[in-house]
């Protein structure tokens, strides 16, 4: 079975991490748009009142550490620009390297975040 994730922060990463310990077998991609993936959201405000100096510190766990821990492929800097349903394909957008291509997929989870916006 083949699993891709949109959202690598908090839900998202927590969703593939949990998929993994249910299914050792599965192929997991997660696709983050942003350049970091499960950061400590409860921390954000202690970062914006500057009790946490670096962004960084917010950070929970890197790719790598993803892939070391639970074997999961996590593409950060990779936008979702398109999901056709009835195909299970998605087309994505890799900012770093200027290129778009397509994934398919048996399952999908989307977890993609949000933004607030004040008047």
């Amino acid at each position: 079975m083949k699993v891709v994730v949109v959202g690598g922060v908090a839900g998202g990463a927590s969703a593939a991490a949990r998929l993994r310990r249910l299914d050792e077998n599965a192929e997991i991609i997660i696709l983050e748009r942003g350049e970091y993936i499960s950061f400590a959201n409860c921390g954000l405000p202690y970062y914006i009142g500057e009790v946490i100096k670096k962004r960084d510190n917010l950070v929970v766990q890197s790719p790598d550490d993803m892939k070391k821990r639970f074997n999961l492929d996590v593409r950060v800097l990779n936008e979702v620009k398109n999901i056709d349903i009835e195909k299970k394909q998605i087309d994505i957008y890799d900012i770093k390297n200027k290129k778009n291509y397509r994934e398919s997929y048996d399952k999908l989870i989307l977890s993609p975040g949000a933004y607030s916006y004040a008047d």
